[in-house]
Protein backbone atom coordinates (compact mmCIF):
# COMPACT_ATOMS: atom_id res chain seq x y z
CA UNK A 1 0.00 0.00 0.00
CA UNK A 2 1.51 3.27 -0.78
CA UNK A 3 2.09 6.14 1.73
CA UNK A 4 0.08 8.86 1.67
CA UNK A 5 1.59 12.28 0.23
CA UNK A 6 -0.20 14.60 2.60
CA UNK A 7 -1.71 14.43 6.89
CA UNK A 8 -2.77 17.08 8.62
CA UNK A 9 -2.51 17.54 12.37
CA UNK A 10 -4.78 19.28 14.70
CA UNK A 11 -2.87 20.97 17.50
CA UNK A 12 -4.47 21.42 20.49
CA UNK A 13 -4.00 24.78 22.46
CA UNK A 14 -2.05 22.97 25.91
CA UNK A 15 0.14 21.21 22.91
CA UNK A 16 3.51 21.37 24.04
CA UNK A 17 6.57 21.31 21.45
CA UNK A 18 8.02 17.35 22.66
CA UNK A 19 3.76 16.39 21.59
CA UNK A 20 3.89 18.32 17.92
CA UNK A 21 7.69 16.75 17.41
CA UNK A 22 6.11 13.16 18.32
CA UNK A 23 3.02 13.90 16.11
CA UNK A 24 4.79 15.05 12.90
CA UNK A 25 7.57 11.57 13.06
CA UNK A 26 4.42 9.75 13.89
CA UNK A 27 3.07 10.89 10.27
CA UNK A 28 4.42 8.59 7.36
CA UNK A 29 3.31 11.74 4.59
CA UNK A 30 6.05 13.65 3.13
CA UNK A 31 4.24 16.67 3.34
CA UNK A 32 2.29 17.34 6.91
CA UNK A 33 -0.01 20.09 7.32
CA UNK A 34 -0.21 21.89 11.17
CA UNK A 35 -3.68 23.53 11.87
CA UNK A 36 -2.94 25.99 14.35
CA UNK A 37 -5.92 26.85 17.18
CA UNK A 38 -5.60 30.55 17.78
CA UNK A 39 -3.18 31.85 20.65
CA UNK A 40 -1.11 28.69 19.87
CA UNK A 41 1.29 29.26 22.36
CA UNK A 42 3.57 26.64 21.57
CA UNK A 43 4.83 27.77 17.96
CA UNK A 44 5.22 31.75 19.78
CA UNK A 45 8.65 30.88 20.37
CA UNK A 46 11.16 31.11 17.38
CA UNK A 47 12.89 28.03 19.53
CA UNK A 48 10.46 25.81 19.21
CA UNK A 49 9.78 26.79 15.14
CA UNK A 50 13.09 25.87 14.77
CA UNK A 51 12.90 22.47 16.74
CA UNK A 52 9.72 21.70 14.64
CA UNK A 53 12.17 22.71 11.06
CA UNK A 54 15.00 20.50 12.55
CA UNK A 55 12.85 17.63 13.31
CA UNK A 56 11.03 17.53 9.62
CA UNK A 57 13.54 18.00 8.00
CA UNK A 58 15.46 15.45 9.80
CA UNK A 59 12.64 13.28 8.99
CA UNK A 60 12.67 14.32 5.13
CA UNK A 61 9.62 16.29 5.43
CA UNK A 62 7.88 19.13 4.30
CA UNK A 63 5.76 21.17 6.95
CA UNK A 64 3.08 23.82 6.32
CA UNK A 65 1.35 25.55 9.32
CA UNK A 66 -2.49 26.53 8.65
CA UNK A 67 -2.82 30.01 10.74
CA UNK A 68 -3.86 33.38 10.09
CA UNK A 69 -2.36 34.72 13.10
CA UNK A 70 0.06 37.55 11.92
CA UNK A 71 2.38 37.16 15.19
CA UNK A 72 3.34 33.80 13.89
CA UNK A 73 4.32 34.84 10.36
CA UNK A 74 7.39 36.52 10.67
CA UNK A 75 8.80 33.84 12.92
CA UNK A 76 7.57 31.28 10.40
CA UNK A 77 9.51 33.18 7.40
CA UNK A 78 12.66 33.45 9.67
CA UNK A 79 13.17 29.69 9.87
CA UNK A 80 11.68 29.01 6.23
CA UNK A 81 8.50 27.52 7.08
CA UNK A 82 5.55 27.45 4.91
CA UNK A 83 2.23 28.77 5.81
CA UNK A 84 -1.32 28.98 4.37
CA UNK A 85 -4.60 30.56 5.65
CA UNK A 86 -6.30 27.38 5.01
CA UNK A 87 -6.15 23.86 3.80
CA UNK A 88 -7.00 24.88 0.27
CA UNK A 89 -4.99 28.14 0.35
CA UNK A 90 -1.51 28.27 -1.54
CA UNK A 91 1.38 27.75 0.85
CA UNK A 92 3.85 30.52 0.81
CA UNK A 93 6.96 31.07 3.24
CA UNK A 94 5.88 34.64 4.40
CA UNK A 95 8.72 37.44 4.76
CA UNK A 96 11.13 36.92 7.95
CA UNK A 97 12.17 39.73 9.98
CA UNK A 98 14.54 42.80 8.82
CA UNK A 99 17.75 41.42 9.33
CA UNK A 100 20.96 43.74 8.43
CA UNK A 101 23.65 41.28 8.91
CA UNK A 102 25.04 38.03 10.26
CA UNK A 103 25.68 40.65 13.41
CA UNK A 104 22.35 41.22 13.76
CA UNK A 105 21.03 37.19 13.51
CA UNK A 106 23.97 36.29 15.77
CA UNK A 107 22.44 38.90 17.99
CA UNK A 108 19.16 37.41 17.88
CA UNK A 109 20.34 33.94 18.39
CA UNK A 110 22.38 34.81 21.35
CA UNK A 111 18.72 36.50 22.41
CA UNK A 112 16.73 33.30 22.10
CA UNK A 113 19.73 30.84 23.87
CA UNK A 114 20.21 29.20 20.62
CA UNK A 115 24.12 28.92 19.49
CA UNK A 116 25.30 28.09 15.74
CA UNK A 117 26.81 25.14 15.62
CA UNK A 118 29.05 25.53 12.53
CA UNK A 119 30.11 28.64 11.08
CA UNK A 120 29.74 27.41 7.36
CA UNK A 121 26.58 26.06 7.22
CA UNK A 122 23.93 28.52 6.15
CA UNK A 123 21.27 29.64 8.72
CA UNK A 124 17.60 28.50 7.37
CA UNK A 125 16.21 31.58 7.68
CA UNK A 126 18.54 34.04 6.02
CA UNK A 127 18.82 31.29 2.90
CA UNK A 128 15.25 31.55 2.87
CA UNK A 129 14.77 35.37 2.64
CA UNK A 130 18.26 36.04 0.57
CA UNK A 131 16.54 33.62 -2.45
CA UNK A 132 13.50 35.67 -2.43
CA UNK A 133 10.10 33.41 -1.01
CA UNK A 134 11.16 30.24 -3.15
CA UNK A 135 8.62 28.31 -5.16
CA UNK A 136 7.12 25.09 -4.18
CA UNK A 137 8.74 23.29 -6.14
CA UNK A 138 12.16 24.20 -5.22
CA UNK A 139 11.25 23.50 -1.40
CA UNK A 140 12.84 19.85 -1.59
CA UNK A 141 16.50 20.70 -2.62
CA UNK A 142 16.92 23.06 0.32
CA UNK A 143 17.30 20.21 2.68
CA UNK A 144 19.92 19.99 5.46
CA UNK A 145 23.20 18.49 4.43
CA UNK A 146 22.22 15.18 6.48
CA UNK A 147 19.95 14.04 3.56
CA UNK A 148 21.91 14.94 0.88
CA UNK A 149 22.09 11.59 -0.02
CA UNK A 150 18.43 11.96 -0.76
CA UNK A 151 18.48 15.22 -2.64
CA UNK A 152 17.52 13.87 -6.22
CA UNK A 153 14.74 11.78 -4.98
CA UNK A 154 13.46 14.65 -3.46
CA UNK A 155 13.78 17.20 -6.54
CA UNK A 156 10.48 16.44 -8.16
CA UNK A 157 8.42 16.37 -4.97
CA UNK A 158 6.34 19.12 -4.16
CA UNK A 159 3.32 20.61 -1.45
CA UNK A 160 0.30 19.92 -2.82
CA UNK A 161 -2.70 21.91 -0.86
CA UNK A 162 -4.52 23.33 -3.31
CA UNK A 163 -3.45 25.50 -6.01
CA UNK A 164 0.46 25.86 -6.80
CA UNK A 165 1.86 27.99 -4.02
CA UNK A 166 3.33 31.46 -4.84
CA UNK A 167 6.19 33.34 -3.67
CA UNK A 168 6.98 37.02 -3.04
CA UNK A 169 10.31 38.20 -3.74
CA UNK A 170 12.30 39.78 -0.79
CA UNK A 171 13.97 42.67 -1.13
CA UNK A 172 18.06 41.07 -1.54
CA UNK A 173 19.49 44.58 -0.01
CA UNK A 174 18.07 43.58 3.49
CA UNK A 175 21.05 40.98 3.35
CA UNK A 176 24.29 41.47 2.05
CA UNK A 177 26.40 39.25 0.62
CA UNK A 178 29.39 38.69 3.06
CA UNK A 179 26.50 37.66 5.73
CA UNK A 180 25.46 34.45 3.39
CA UNK A 181 26.91 32.09 5.33
CA UNK A 182 26.65 32.25 9.01
CA UNK A 183 26.74 29.75 12.37
CA UNK A 184 24.28 26.50 11.93
CA UNK A 185 21.95 26.23 15.05
CA UNK A 186 23.41 24.02 17.75
CA UNK A 187 21.31 21.08 18.40
CA UNK A 188 18.91 22.39 21.95
CA UNK A 189 18.78 20.60 24.17
CA UNK A 190 14.71 19.76 25.29
CA UNK A 191 14.02 20.28 29.19
CA UNK A 192 13.49 17.63 31.32
CA UNK A 193 9.78 18.93 32.71
CA UNK A 194 9.43 15.61 34.77
CA UNK A 195 12.40 15.82 36.43
CA UNK A 196 11.61 19.36 37.37
CA UNK A 197 8.48 19.05 38.35
CA UNK A 198 9.38 16.05 40.95
CA UNK A 199 11.75 18.40 42.26
CA UNK A 200 9.62 21.30 42.48
CA UNK A 201 7.04 18.78 44.33
CA UNK A 202 9.98 17.56 46.44
CA UNK A 203 10.92 21.12 47.35
CA UNK A 204 7.21 22.19 48.44
CA UNK A 205 7.14 18.89 50.48
CA UNK A 206 10.20 19.72 52.38
CA UNK A 207 9.18 23.40 52.92
CA UNK A 208 5.68 22.23 54.23
CA UNK A 209 7.43 19.44 56.44
CA UNK A 210 9.74 22.05 57.96
CA UNK A 211 6.97 24.90 58.35
CA UNK A 212 4.69 21.81 60.46
CA UNK A 213 8.16 20.82 62.62
CA UNK A 214 8.76 24.80 63.59
CA UNK A 215 5.29 24.81 64.78
CA UNK A 216 5.59 21.83 66.75
CA UNK A 217 8.71 23.19 68.13
CA UNK A 218 7.97 26.01 68.63
CA UNK A 219 4.35 26.03 69.77
CA UNK A 220 3.17 22.50 70.41
CA UNK A 221 6.31 20.58 72.26
CA UNK A 222 7.44 23.40 75.00
CA UNK A 223 6.43 23.18 78.21
CA UNK A 224 7.29 24.35 81.18
CA UNK A 225 6.95 22.72 85.48
CA UNK A 226 7.63 25.55 88.08
CA UNK A 227 8.25 23.85 91.30
CA UNK A 228 7.88 25.85 94.36
CA UNK A 229 8.42 25.19 97.64
CA UNK A 230 6.39 27.20 100.85
CA UNK A 231 6.36 26.74 104.22
CA UNK A 232 3.04 24.89 104.07
CA UNK A 233 1.56 22.76 105.93
CA UNK A 234 -0.63 19.97 106.28
CA UNK A 235 -4.15 18.75 107.79
CA UNK A 236 -5.58 15.55 108.55
CA UNK A 237 -9.32 15.69 107.24
CA UNK A 238 -11.89 13.10 108.09
CA UNK A 239 -15.75 13.11 107.54
CA UNK A 240 -18.49 10.81 107.15
CA UNK A 241 -21.34 11.51 104.12
CA UNK A 242 -24.47 10.45 103.32
CA UNK A 243 -24.67 10.08 99.25
CA UNK A 244 -28.50 10.78 99.08
CA UNK A 245 -30.48 11.20 95.85
CA UNK A 246 -33.46 12.56 97.20
CA UNK A 247 -31.74 15.17 99.08
CA UNK A 248 -32.43 19.10 97.21
CA UNK A 249 -28.98 20.55 99.05
CA UNK A 250 -26.04 19.66 101.36
CA UNK A 251 -26.02 19.93 104.83
CA UNK A 252 -22.76 20.16 105.63
CA UNK A 253 -23.21 19.56 109.58
CA UNK A 254 -24.99 15.75 109.22
CA UNK A 255 -22.76 15.41 106.24
CA UNK A 256 -25.67 15.50 103.61
CA UNK A 257 -24.82 15.79 100.49
CA UNK A 258 -27.43 15.73 97.09
CA UNK A 259 -26.07 12.77 94.84
CA UNK A 260 -27.24 11.07 92.11
CA UNK A 261 -27.07 7.18 91.39
CA UNK A 262 -26.35 5.80 87.35
CA UNK A 263 -26.52 2.40 86.45
CA UNK A 264 -26.14 -0.01 83.40
CA UNK A 265 -27.45 -3.05 82.40
CA UNK A 266 -25.00 -5.28 80.98
CA UNK A 267 -25.82 -8.62 78.95
CA UNK A 268 -23.27 -11.53 78.51
CA UNK A 269 -23.46 -14.91 77.00
CA UNK A 270 -20.63 -17.80 77.13
CA UNK A 271 -21.34 -21.25 74.49
CA UNK A 272 -19.65 -24.31 76.20
CA UNK A 273 -19.73 -28.00 74.60
CA UNK A 274 -22.15 -30.22 76.88
CA UNK A 275 -21.07 -33.18 78.93
CA UNK A 276 -23.99 -35.07 80.29
CA UNK A 277 -25.68 -37.83 78.52
CA UNK A 278 -29.22 -39.43 78.34
CA UNK A 279 -30.33 -42.80 76.94
CA UNK A 280 -33.48 -42.21 75.30
CA UNK A 281 -34.09 -45.96 74.27
CA UNK A 282 -36.88 -47.70 74.83
CA UNK A 283 -38.25 -48.02 78.06
CA UNK A 284 -38.00 -50.97 79.62
CA UNK A 285 -41.74 -52.54 80.91
CA UNK A 286 -42.91 -55.84 82.91
CA UNK A 287 -44.70 -56.93 86.10
CA UNK A 288 -43.78 -57.92 89.59
CA UNK A 289 -45.70 -59.48 92.72
CA UNK A 290 -45.84 -57.44 95.86
CA UNK A 291 -45.81 -58.80 99.29
CA UNK A 292 -45.08 -57.51 102.71
CA UNK A 293 -44.88 -58.57 106.62
CA UNK A 294 -46.27 -56.55 108.78
CA UNK A 295 -44.66 -57.32 112.06
CA UNK A 296 -45.41 -53.67 114.03
CA UNK A 297 -49.09 -53.41 112.75
CA UNK A 298 -47.58 -50.46 110.35
CA UNK A 299 -50.32 -51.08 108.23
CA UNK A 300 -53.59 -52.04 110.39
CA UNK A 301 -53.97 -53.63 113.77
CA UNK A 302 -56.02 -55.91 112.92
CA UNK A 303 -55.10 -57.25 110.07
CA UNK A 304 -57.23 -55.10 107.18
CA UNK A 305 -56.51 -53.64 103.73
CA UNK A 306 -54.22 -51.30 102.53
CA UNK A 307 -53.68 -49.33 99.14
CA UNK A 308 -50.25 -48.64 97.09
CA UNK A 309 -51.23 -45.99 94.81
CA UNK A 310 -49.57 -46.19 90.96
CA UNK A 311 -46.86 -43.83 90.32
CA UNK A 312 -44.88 -45.43 93.13
CA UNK A 313 -41.47 -45.75 92.48
CA UNK A 314 -39.45 -49.62 92.84
CA UNK A 315 -36.00 -48.89 93.51
CA UNK A 316 -33.83 -52.03 92.39
CA UNK A 317 -29.78 -52.01 91.99
CA UNK A 318 -30.03 -48.65 91.36
CA UNK A 319 -32.94 -49.10 88.77
CA UNK A 320 -35.62 -47.32 89.15
CA UNK A 321 -39.42 -49.24 87.87
CA UNK A 322 -42.64 -47.01 88.49
CA UNK A 323 -45.90 -49.16 88.92
CA UNK A 324 -48.91 -48.21 86.74
CA UNK A 325 -52.00 -48.63 88.83
CA UNK A 326 -53.16 -48.94 92.08
CA UNK A 327 -52.58 -52.07 94.09
CA UNK A 328 -54.54 -53.29 96.61
CA UNK A 329 -53.25 -55.34 99.37
CA UNK A 330 -55.03 -57.48 101.89
CA UNK A 331 -53.74 -60.02 104.61
CA UNK A 332 -53.54 -63.63 103.67
CA UNK A 333 -54.94 -65.75 106.63
CA UNK A 334 -52.80 -68.78 106.14
CA UNK A 335 -49.52 -66.64 106.32
CA UNK A 336 -48.82 -65.72 109.87
CA UNK A 337 -45.58 -65.75 111.50
CA UNK A 338 -45.50 -65.29 114.79
CA UNK A 339 -47.16 -61.89 115.29
CA UNK A 340 -46.60 -60.51 111.51
CA UNK A 341 -49.38 -60.49 109.33
CA UNK A 342 -47.92 -61.45 105.85
CA UNK A 343 -50.09 -59.29 102.67
CA UNK A 344 -50.31 -59.99 99.26
CA UNK A 345 -51.61 -58.10 96.33
CA UNK A 346 -54.45 -60.19 94.58
CA UNK A 347 -53.33 -59.63 91.08
CA UNK A 348 -49.82 -58.68 90.08
CA UNK A 349 -48.51 -54.75 88.94
CA UNK A 350 -47.21 -53.65 85.97
CA UNK A 351 -44.38 -51.44 85.88
CA UNK A 352 -42.23 -49.05 83.69
CA UNK A 353 -38.39 -48.25 83.84
CA UNK A 354 -37.84 -44.60 84.84
CA UNK A 355 -35.82 -44.12 81.59
CA UNK A 356 -34.89 -45.52 78.22
CA UNK A 357 -31.73 -48.13 78.35
CA UNK A 358 -31.32 -52.09 78.45
CA UNK A 359 -30.21 -52.47 81.82
CA UNK A 360 -33.61 -52.34 83.15
CA UNK A 361 -34.33 -55.69 81.63
CA UNK A 362 -33.14 -57.52 84.31
CA UNK A 363 -35.04 -60.04 86.99
CA UNK A 364 -36.98 -58.12 90.27
CA UNK A 365 -35.70 -59.85 93.24
CA UNK A 366 -36.91 -58.28 96.68
CA UNK A 367 -37.19 -54.84 95.21
CA UNK A 368 -37.80 -51.82 97.99
CA UNK A 369 -40.95 -50.00 97.34
CA UNK A 370 -40.94 -46.04 98.19
CA UNK A 371 -43.17 -45.77 101.28
CA UNK A 372 -43.80 -48.61 101.83
CA UNK A 373 -41.14 -50.22 103.83
CA UNK A 374 -42.16 -53.34 104.70
CA UNK A 375 -43.35 -54.00 100.63
CA UNK A 376 -41.08 -55.93 98.76
CA UNK A 377 -41.33 -56.94 94.89
CA UNK A 378 -40.61 -59.12 92.73
CA UNK A 379 -40.44 -59.93 89.25
CA UNK A 380 -39.08 -58.87 85.47
CA UNK A 381 -38.98 -56.17 83.27
CA UNK A 382 -37.67 -56.43 79.37
CA UNK A 383 -38.26 -54.22 75.89
CA UNK A 384 -35.32 -51.78 77.38
CA UNK A 385 -32.97 -50.61 74.11
CA UNK A 386 -29.99 -48.07 74.31
CA UNK A 387 -29.83 -44.86 72.32
CA UNK A 388 -27.45 -42.40 73.94
CA UNK A 389 -27.60 -38.94 73.28
CA UNK A 390 -25.52 -35.45 74.19
CA UNK A 391 -27.65 -33.77 77.08
CA UNK A 392 -27.10 -30.23 78.66
CA UNK A 393 -25.81 -31.30 82.35
CA UNK A 394 -26.12 -28.65 85.24
CA UNK A 395 -22.31 -29.00 85.14
CA UNK A 396 -22.30 -27.17 82.18
CA UNK A 397 -24.05 -24.46 83.08
CA UNK A 398 -21.55 -23.74 86.28
CA UNK A 399 -18.75 -24.29 83.66
CA UNK A 400 -20.16 -21.75 81.13
CA UNK A 401 -21.04 -19.12 84.07
CA UNK A 402 -17.57 -19.51 85.63
CA UNK A 403 -16.24 -18.28 81.96
CA UNK A 404 -18.78 -14.99 82.15
CA UNK A 405 -16.13 -13.56 84.47
CA UNK A 406 -15.60 -9.92 86.08
CA UNK A 407 -12.92 -8.97 83.67
CA UNK A 408 -15.69 -6.78 81.91
CA UNK A 409 -16.78 -5.18 85.36
CA UNK A 410 -13.82 -2.89 84.56
CA UNK A 411 -15.09 -1.58 81.01
CA UNK A 412 -18.93 -1.03 82.75
CA UNK A 413 -16.73 1.00 85.88
CA UNK A 414 -15.35 3.58 83.49
CA UNK A 415 -18.29 3.71 81.26
CA UNK A 416 -20.27 4.72 84.78
CA UNK A 417 -17.40 7.16 85.57
CA UNK A 418 -17.71 9.01 82.18
CA UNK A 419 -20.95 9.18 82.47
CA UNK A 420 -21.17 11.14 85.96
CA UNK A 421 -18.28 12.96 84.39
CA UNK A 422 -20.43 14.15 81.75
CA UNK A 423 -23.06 15.47 83.87
CA UNK A 424 -20.91 17.52 85.56
CA UNK A 425 -20.54 15.36 88.41
CA UNK A 426 -17.68 13.78 90.82
CA UNK A 427 -17.60 10.03 90.34
CA UNK A 428 -17.35 8.23 93.77
CA UNK A 429 -15.99 4.77 92.64
CA UNK A 430 -15.67 3.04 95.61
CA UNK A 431 -19.60 3.43 95.20
CA UNK A 432 -19.51 0.87 92.19
CA UNK A 433 -21.41 -2.20 92.68
CA UNK A 434 -23.10 -5.04 91.10
CA UNK A 435 -26.61 -6.61 91.39
CA UNK A 436 -27.08 -10.48 91.78
CA UNK A 437 -26.52 -11.98 88.06
CA UNK A 438 -29.92 -13.24 86.70
CA UNK A 439 -28.78 -16.73 84.52
CA UNK A 440 -30.33 -18.73 82.01
CA UNK A 441 -29.69 -21.15 79.53
CA UNK A 442 -30.78 -22.43 76.27
CA UNK A 443 -31.12 -25.24 76.14
CA UNK A 444 -32.19 -25.91 79.49
CA UNK A 445 -30.67 -29.06 81.67
CA UNK A 446 -31.80 -32.35 80.57
CA UNK A 447 -32.26 -31.15 77.18
CA UNK A 448 -30.56 -32.94 74.14
CA UNK A 449 -27.79 -30.91 72.85
CA UNK A 450 -24.13 -30.75 72.09
CA UNK A 451 -23.97 -27.38 72.77
CA UNK A 452 -25.53 -25.17 75.61
CA UNK A 453 -25.52 -21.07 75.62
CA UNK A 454 -25.56 -19.81 79.41
CA UNK A 455 -26.92 -16.05 79.38
CA UNK A 456 -26.12 -13.46 82.71
CA UNK A 457 -27.58 -10.32 83.26
CA UNK A 458 -26.02 -7.74 85.90
CA UNK A 459 -26.93 -4.78 86.73
CA UNK A 460 -24.07 -1.89 87.72
CA UNK A 461 -24.45 0.94 89.45
CA UNK A 462 -22.62 4.21 90.91
CA UNK A 463 -22.81 7.34 92.50
CA UNK A 464 -22.14 10.79 91.75
CA UNK A 465 -22.14 14.02 93.75
CA UNK A 466 -21.28 17.80 92.77
CA UNK A 467 -17.45 18.53 93.36
CA UNK A 468 -18.61 22.12 94.78
CA UNK A 469 -20.77 20.31 97.43
CA UNK A 470 -17.96 17.99 98.14
CA UNK A 471 -15.19 21.00 98.52
CA UNK A 472 -17.29 22.64 100.74
CA UNK A 473 -17.51 19.73 103.28
CA UNK A 474 -13.93 19.59 102.89
CA UNK A 475 -13.59 23.57 103.46
CA UNK A 476 -15.17 23.35 106.57
CA UNK A 477 -13.67 20.66 107.80
CA UNK A 478 -9.91 21.71 107.64
CA UNK A 479 -11.07 25.62 108.48
CA UNK A 480 -11.87 23.88 111.89
CA UNK A 481 -8.32 22.75 112.38
CA UNK A 482 -6.53 26.00 111.20
CA UNK A 483 -5.94 29.68 111.44
CA UNK A 484 -7.87 31.89 109.82
CA UNK A 485 -4.54 33.42 107.77
CA UNK A 486 -3.96 30.23 105.80
CA UNK A 487 -5.14 29.80 102.56
CA UNK A 488 -6.23 25.95 101.90
CA UNK A 489 -3.51 25.28 98.75
CA UNK A 490 -5.01 21.52 98.16
CA UNK A 491 -8.31 20.08 99.91
CA UNK A 492 -7.29 16.10 99.00
CA UNK A 493 -9.82 15.38 97.37
CA UNK A 494 -7.76 14.26 94.25
CA UNK A 495 -6.38 11.45 96.19
CA UNK A 496 -9.69 9.45 95.91
CA UNK A 497 -9.78 8.44 99.38
CA UNK A 498 -13.57 7.35 100.02
CA UNK A 499 -14.63 4.11 101.51
CA UNK A 500 -17.90 2.81 101.29
CA UNK A 501 -19.37 2.15 105.02
CA UNK A 502 -22.76 0.84 104.27
CA UNK A 503 -26.06 1.40 102.75
CA UNK A 504 -29.47 2.32 103.09
CA UNK A 505 -32.22 2.28 101.01
CA UNK A 506 -31.31 4.15 97.80
CA UNK A 507 -28.48 5.96 99.89
CA UNK A 508 -25.20 5.22 100.14
CA UNK A 509 -22.88 6.31 103.56
CA UNK A 510 -19.15 6.85 102.33
CA UNK A 511 -15.99 8.08 104.68
CA UNK A 512 -13.46 10.81 103.28
CA UNK A 513 -10.20 10.85 104.95
CA UNK A 514 -7.65 12.91 103.24
CA UNK A 515 -4.52 14.62 104.05
CA UNK A 516 -4.97 18.23 102.85
CA UNK A 517 -2.19 21.30 102.55
CA UNK A 518 -2.65 24.85 103.92
CA UNK A 519 -0.34 27.47 103.81
CA UNK A 520 0.65 30.72 102.49
CA UNK A 521 -2.00 32.04 99.68
CA UNK A 522 -0.64 31.52 96.22
CA UNK A 523 -2.73 31.65 92.92
CA UNK A 524 -1.96 29.14 90.32
CA UNK A 525 -3.73 30.39 87.44
CA UNK A 526 -2.25 33.68 88.69
CA UNK A 527 1.43 32.23 88.28
CA UNK A 528 0.03 30.72 85.23
CA UNK A 529 -0.63 34.03 83.73
CA UNK A 530 2.32 35.39 84.61
CA UNK A 531 4.81 33.24 83.74
CA UNK A 532 3.77 32.71 79.82
CA UNK A 533 6.66 33.76 77.62
CA UNK A 534 9.03 34.64 80.56
CA UNK A 535 12.48 33.31 81.13
CA UNK A 536 13.07 31.12 84.35
CA UNK A 537 14.66 33.84 86.05
CA UNK A 538 11.56 36.56 85.38
CA UNK A 539 9.61 33.69 86.56
CA UNK A 540 11.64 33.09 89.74
CA UNK A 541 11.88 36.70 90.64
CA UNK A 542 7.41 37.35 90.22
CA UNK A 543 7.46 34.18 92.72
CA UNK A 544 9.85 35.31 95.21
CA UNK A 545 7.81 38.17 95.96
CA UNK A 546 5.82 36.20 98.46
CA UNK A 547 7.67 35.87 101.45
CA UNK A 548 5.91 32.26 102.19
CA UNK A 549 8.17 30.58 99.11
CA UNK A 550 11.47 29.76 100.19
CA UNK A 551 12.51 28.48 96.58
CA UNK A 552 11.86 28.46 92.79
CA UNK A 553 12.51 25.59 90.43
CA UNK A 554 11.58 26.06 86.50
CA UNK A 555 12.05 23.28 84.21
CA UNK A 556 11.86 23.94 80.61
CA UNK A 557 10.90 21.38 77.49
CA UNK A 558 12.16 20.29 74.96
CA UNK A 559 16.01 21.51 75.34
CA UNK A 560 15.97 24.24 72.97
CA UNK A 561 13.12 26.09 74.99
CA UNK A 562 14.63 28.99 76.75
CA UNK A 563 11.02 30.70 77.50
CA UNK A 564 7.84 29.19 79.46
CA UNK A 565 5.71 28.73 76.56
CA UNK A 566 2.72 31.15 75.87
CA UNK A 567 -0.11 28.86 75.92
CA UNK A 568 -0.90 28.50 79.96
CA UNK A 569 -2.16 24.52 79.51
CA UNK A 570 1.06 23.91 78.83
CA UNK A 571 2.42 25.12 82.10
CA UNK A 572 2.13 22.63 85.34
CA UNK A 573 3.26 24.47 88.95
CA UNK A 574 3.39 22.44 91.29
CA UNK A 575 3.58 23.38 94.91
CA UNK A 576 5.53 20.53 97.03
CA UNK A 577 3.90 19.19 100.11
CA UNK A 578 5.03 19.99 103.06
CA UNK A 579 6.71 17.10 105.67
CA UNK A 580 5.22 18.03 108.79
CA UNK A 581 1.46 18.06 109.55
CA UNK A 582 0.08 20.52 111.94
CA UNK A 583 -3.56 19.77 114.17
Amino acid sequence: MAEPTKDTIYVDVDDEITALIDKVKASNAKVVALVLPKRASVLQSIVNIKLLKRSADNDNKNLVLITTEAGLLPLAGAVGLYVAKTLSSKPEIPPGPNVGSVADVEEMEEDLSMPLENEDEELPNLAASAAGNTPVGVLNDKVPKSINADKAKLADETIELGEEPTTKPLAQDKIKKSDAKIKKDKRIKVPNFDRFRWLLIAGTVVIVGLIVLGYFAFYVWPSAVIQIKTNASTVNTSLNLTLDPQAQSSDISTGDIPAKQVSEQKTFTQTVNTTGQKNEGNTASGQVNLTASDCNGTYTQDGGTFTIPAGTGISYNNMTFITQADTQMGPDKHLFSGNCINYVAASPTNITAQSGGSQYNAQISNATVSGFPEVVANGSASGGTDSIVQVVAQADISAATSKIGSADAATVKQDLINELKGQGLYPIEVTFASGTPQISSNPSVGSASSTVTVTETISYSMFGASQSDLNAALAANIRSQTSSNQNIIGNGLNQNAFRQTGTSGSTDQVSLSTLAVVGPNISVAQIKKASANKTPAEIIAAVKNNPDVTSVTIRLSPFWVNKAPGNTSKITVDIAKPTQSVK
